[in-house]
């Protein structure tokens, strides 16, 4: 009797111990998708990174996975609704760096004298992908660019004539989006249209559409296939008519911070080029697209669906941006002549 009692105790021993101690899966480290040097590095410092939900995926998914812990630089991200607001937290010191386009870098220079420089890259476009969006279908499955002109399936807009006169929703207000949309409008024979844009955070894009409070938004991805999702209809890709091969999106900081955190900016650039070459790479599809759920707060079935960019690998040089001063010459936001070089952080 007593002989069963102690192998009934040692029975609920081993029940409760494998109840309270983690398994040898759970105890294991996973492994990061950058690798990791044997010795802990010294502190590089921190930077802190404000920027759109959309535009912090990717340097979220690298400080997930050590890409910038393994240089022993920290980086802060804090969400923010505009460019606007990311550029002018980066001109008062708030910030170290944002996420935004090169035309909204150039248009802060000529319109406040923002003294810019581009840090690294973040995403960008091929020649085949901006061939590809000016044919249909708009939609195979997936957004063929970042940003769509989308409508409402009831709407009566068609084309890209049929904006004229029309509320449109957009980021920024003299954008390369805003520039797209007028050069796909004058490919249709519109010259001077009378279209009114709005400027609009793109997560409070999906609700105006609906509601009708604009005829038509410039979406960007997750939000954008988000919308389509519900119901919306492309109308065409801005960028296709306005971007060339090259970096799309940038991170920037000011000359006077990039200065003073120099090294912080190098290593900063370093580990950005290494997430996005992994970033291009299929085996960390799935673990990316995690992120997008838990940063942008979409569904995990539009995050399922959302295009996941081409990622710049390589430094953003003066004459893959040398065509913007010409193009938004075209449509009048933009006068006279342009030095580039200043723009780029060595």
């Amino acid at each position: 009797m007593a002989r069963r009692k102690a192998l009934l105790v040692l029975a609920i021993t081993v029940f409760v111990s494998a109840l309270v101690s983690p398994s040898s899966a759970e105890t294991t480290t996973p492994k990061l998708a950058c690798s990791q040097s044997a010795s802990t590095p010294g502190d590089a410092g921190t930077l802190i990174l404000a920027a759109q939900n959309q535009q912090l995926t990717s340097t979220e998914w690298g400080i997930r996975q050590g890409c910038f812990k393994k240089y022993g630089l920290t980086i802060k991200t804090t969400s923010i609704t505009s460019s606007t607001i990311g550029i002018a937290g980066v001109i008062s010191g708030s910030y170290d760096l944002t996420a935004t386009s090169p035309v909204n870098l150039i248009q802060a220079r000529i319109n406040s004298g923002f003294a810019g420089k581009i840090i690294a890259p973040k995403h960008g476009y091929s020649a085949e992908e901006l061939s590809r969006a000016k044919r249909e279908p708009y939609f195979p499955g997936e957004l063929l660019l970042q940003t769509a002109v989308i409508v409402r399936a009831n709407s009566d807009i068609k084309s890209w004539k049929d904006l004229d006169k029309r509320k449109i929703a957009v980021q920024t207000f003299q954008s390369a989006d805003h520039a797209g949309v007028l050069l796909g409008m004058r490919s249709d024979g519109i010259r001077n249209p009378k279209s009114e844009f709005l400027v609009m955070p793109p997560s409070q894009m999906v609700d105006a559409l609906k509601r009708g409070d604009v005829d038509a938004v410039i979406g960007i991805d997750p939000f954008a296939t988000q919308m389509v999702l519900d119901g919306g209809r492309i109308i065409g890709y801005p960028q296709s008519f306005f971007a060339e091969p090259g970096s799309a999106v940038v991170f920037l900081s000011s000359t006077e911070t990039s200065n003073k955190k120099a090294r912080e900016m190098r290593i900063f650039r370093k580990a950005t080029l290494e997430i996005n070459s992994l970033l291009n790479k299929p085996e960390n599809e799935a673990s990316f697209r995690k992120v997008v759920v838990d940063v942008t707060k979409v569904s995990v079935e539009v995050a399922s669906k959302n295009r996941i960019p081409l990622m710049m690998e390589k430094s953003v040089t003066i004459s893959e941006i040398a065509y913007i001063p010409s193009k938004l010459k075209k449509v009048g936001f933009l006068k006279g002549r342009f030095d580039l070089g200043p723009l780029l952080f060595n």
